[in-house]
């Protein structure tokens, strides 16, 4: 089967994407954590009216770190350095005029809120661009100390938060980096062989065609010659005439410009299924998937997300419910239907205690399957695991696989 492959670069966003994401949660976890460290040092050295500014100077960073999650762009988090440096410095010059004794006492305290300037970072398509958003965020955190110092007449004191921090994110992105310039050393770029592949394609249904219109025409019209009168009579002056006008025209190569991909509009479906297979396998689920063929099927409109999401909420049950750590996915096909059965070795289930109320099988899996004319069938009892299958009706068979052993089974009660 064909599967369309996401560019590289669009790859690389996703990692560096996700790292982002766990840089601004960092980031939002160690303001958090400083309002309760915050709440009882103030009391402590009885300074309890001060807690409500510098409280609200820390929700506003963590709003900043909110927005800059829900919209990772450049811009936004520009806007993030800005605002979040800005309520550094109030953080910092309100303690610090309030008690100064916390610069040598409570430096952690202090300078805390700077550790989640540096832990930033945007969807990039290279590892080096969140190093360089890591050290614009380290320079505001330096920033932010001068200014401090200067208006509360203090020492600079920035700490070694800030340092450590940026080491971390430092690290973490050179390993990605290595681990993505060695990928491109031993993986090909596959849109680049994508392309050539259709190149190819195009080439041999070109070669193809130029030899079935040689054959047609010039060889034909070769032997006419060669075995007609002296005088050719108009019938075959009018063939001549016409073959000619048939390869001067060239409107045969014309089907050769683009090589059509038959199954392009069910690529996606297959993509949401590999990743689903995918996704379960990160959260500990060993997705093993058997009886993929070479065919090539249409589903009607609706089918294949309703499976998607159908195989989905299954594997979901097994992970959730199951007590086990595997299970197994197989494909089977007719010309009239796909099914998919998934099986595991769990703890099992009677299916007539199931509470009808219950949204998880009847909802998730049957009635979204039923829908668009799929039916789903459970087997399970208490300590013998449980199997699902699910039938999803083909509409158009573009190319026929393999028979499936399975046809010749018995799938009844």
């Amino acid at each position: 089967m064909r599967v369309t492959l996401l560019p590289r670069e669009a790859a690389a966003r996703v990692i560096t994407g996700a790292i982002a994401t766990l840089a601004w949660s960092a980031g939002a976890t160690v303001i958090l954590l400083v309002i309760p460290v915050l709440v009882e040092t103030l009391i402590r050295r009885g300074h309890a009216e001060l807690l409500p500014v510098p409280i609200i100077l820390l929700v506003v960073i963590l709003g900043a770190i909110a927005v800059a999650l829900w919209r990772m762009t450049p811009l936004v988090v520009v806007g993030y350095l800005v605002v979040a440096g800005a309520a550094t410095i109030g953080y910092e010059v309100f303690l610090l005029t309030a008690d100064p004794g916390l610069l040598d006492h409570e430096l952690y305290l202090v300078n805390r809120p700077t550790l989640a300037l540096v832990s930033i970072g945007v969807a990039a398509s290279s590892a080096l661009g969140g190093i360089v958003w890591c050290l614009f965020g380290f320079s505001t955190a330096g920033l932010v100390a001068i200014t401090v110092a200067l208006i509360t007449d203090t020492p600079v004191r920035p700490g070694y938060g800030p340092a450590m921090v940026l080491l971390i994110a430092v690290t973490l992105y050179l390993t990605l980096f290595t681990i993505q310039a060695r990928q491109r050393r031993r993986l090909p770029r596959f849109d680049e062989l994508e392309r050539g592949t259709r190149r190819l394609a195009a080439s041999a249904d070109l070669a193809r065609r130029t030899t079935a219109i040689v054959h047609d025409t010039v060889l034909n019209d070769l032997a006419v010659v060669m075995n007609a009168p002296d005088t050719l009579d108009e019938r075959t002056r009018a063939r001549l005439r016409a073959d000619l006008d048939t390869l001067e025209g060239g409107a045969w190569m014309r089907t050769t410009e683009q090589v059509a991909v038959h199954d392009s509009e069910q690529a996606h479906i297959r993509n949401e299924l590999a990743r689903v297979a995918s996704d379960f396998r990160w959260r500990g689920l060993t997705v093993n998937v058997t009886g993929v063929g070479p065919g090539i099927y249409e589903y009607a409109p609706g089918a294949g997300e309703a499976l998607v999401g159908a195989l989905r909420a299954t594997l979901e049950n097994v992970l959730k419910h199951s007590g086990t750590d595997s299970a197994d996915v197989e494909v089977m096909y007719t010309d009239q239907e796909i099914s998919f059965m998934v099986s595991d070795q769990g703890v099992g289930f009677d299916p007539a205690r199931v509470d009808p109320q219950r949204l998880g099988i009847r909802t998730s899996i049957v009635g979204r399957m039923e829908d668009v004319g799929g039916h789903v069938r459970v087997w399970s009892s208490p300590g013998m695991g449980t199997t699902v299958l699910i039938g999803v009706p083909v509409s158009k068979v573009l190319e026929r696989g393999l028979p499936s052993r399975h046809q010749e089974s018995d799938y009844g009660d």
